[in-house]
């Protein structure tokens, strides 16, 4: 703490913005009006012999040989000698130069600062609004109205800043309810199944044995849960990727959940082309294609299919997984990507589910720089289509 109290001490101490912009202001017409007076000076300079010729010629002649020339030593003498009345005449013209150019850098200087001060007004209104920002004042904008100049785009900068910020901490705040909520439910059930147990006097071997089997759903699905969230928070994280063959994966995929395809009495029909490369991280996609298929198998009816299709389009790898199952609904398929959102609440419970592997899919194939799309019809079934870009080998 010391050291870095030292080092804050140290750091110059630099003059505010509009004081600085009114000094070069000024310094910056101190530097061009001295040019200018000079300019100015050494044209009279030049002028002055044919000035007093034409006027006065024989005092023209009287002054060119008159014996009284020397020379003066102001900015516009350039050491040449002079006679009394040019020494006279570039003098007076000199100290009104000197005057004058001291009032236009003085005035040119407060002038800066009061337009300085004119147009830093929206940074300072900008500056108030971010000094008030807090959870609960996210829904105030600027609104600034003026000309598109840099002043616009800052302050419409910073509105958009705030709608990102209330977005993000709508969905936290939503995030940590639905979080505690899913925590809740199945810590509820341990603490009950033991309670319920450990109360009663008369408990028998077969009633341990009920709430062992409780207890050890109820920590699978924790377990599930926390699974999830971490795969979830990995997702919003730079990924090194790599190129990822799709045919053999997809057969992975399949060959693990053959099992479970067996017990629904569902049938996998893979269709792929010739083999296709993409760029991506294997695991992670594998996740994605295991939890589509999952649910696929999981909401489909007895004796369907589960069809998964890879084809080249371009520069994409489009993924389609057709099932024959239950479908979603239209007013449904808006949020089905969202977290902790369920179709249908009972099956995704009694699956351990918790509502998370489609934001999970989703938040993967987006950090692939892809997209994931869904049509269903009710009593028909679903197709998810996933478009990946293709590796640069390919």
């Amino acid at each position: 703490m010391k050291y870095s109290f030292r080092l804050f001490q140290g750091k110059k101490r630099r003059l505010p913005l509009r004081l600085r912009l009114a000094l070069w202001s000024g310094g910056l017409t101190l530097i061009l009006s001295f040019f200018l007076l000079f300019w100015i000076n050494a044209s009279a300079l030049s002028a002055f012999p044919a000035i007093i010729r034409a006027t006065n010629p024989a005092a023209y002649n009287r002054i060119l040989h008159s014996p009284r020339r020397r020379p003066i030593s102001l900015f516009g003498g350039f050491g040449r000698p002079f006679n009394p009345l040019e020494g006279a005449l570039l003098q007076e013209l000199q100290s009104i130069s000197l005057i004058g150019l001291g009032l236009v850098t003085i005035f040119s200087g407060v002038g800066a600062y009061w337009l300085a001060g004119v147009a830093l007004r929206p940074v300072r209104q900008v500056r108030d609004a971010a000094q008030k920002v807090s959870a609960s004042t996210l829904h105030t904008r600027l609104a600034f109205e003026g000309p598109e100049d840099e002043v616009k785009e800052l302050a419409d900068t910073f509105d958009d800043m705030l709608e990102r910020l209330e977005q993000n901490f709508t969905r936290q705040s939503r995030f940590v309810a639905d979080v505690a909520h899913e925590l809740r439910t199945p810590l509820a059930s341990l603490r009950t199944s033991m309670e319920v147990v450990t109360t009663d006097e008369e408990a028998t071997l077969e009633d341990y044995r009920e709430m062992s089997a409780t207890q050890e759903r109820a920590l699978t699905r924790l377990e599930c849960l926390v699974s999830d969230l971490l795969i979830l928070a990995k997702s919003e994280q730079p990924i090194v990727c790599s190129d990822v063959a799709l045919t053999p994966l997809i057969e992975e995929v399949f060959s693990d959940l053959a099992h479970e395809a067996t017990c629904h009495q569902i049938s996998l029909q893979p269709e792929s082309e010739s083999e296709i490369l993409v760029q991506g991280n294997g695991p992670l996609l594998t996740h994605v294609f295991n939890n589509l298929v999952a649910n696929a198998i999981y909401y489909n009816r007895p004796g369907g299919k589960v069809e998964i299709s890879v084809e080249q389009k371009d520069t994409w790898a489009v993924v389609r997984i057709a099932d024959t199952g239950i479908g979603i609904d239209p007013d449904q398929q808006a949020y089905i990507f969202d977290r902790f959102y369920r179709v249908d609440c009972s099956r995704a419970r009694h699956k351990g589910g918790a509502g998370l592997g489609l934001s999970i899919v989703s938040a993967i194939v987006h950090q692939h720089n892809g997209s994931v799309q869904v049509e269903s019809t009710p009593g028909t079934g679903s197709i998810f289509t996933i478009m990946l870009p293709l590796s640069l080998h390919t």
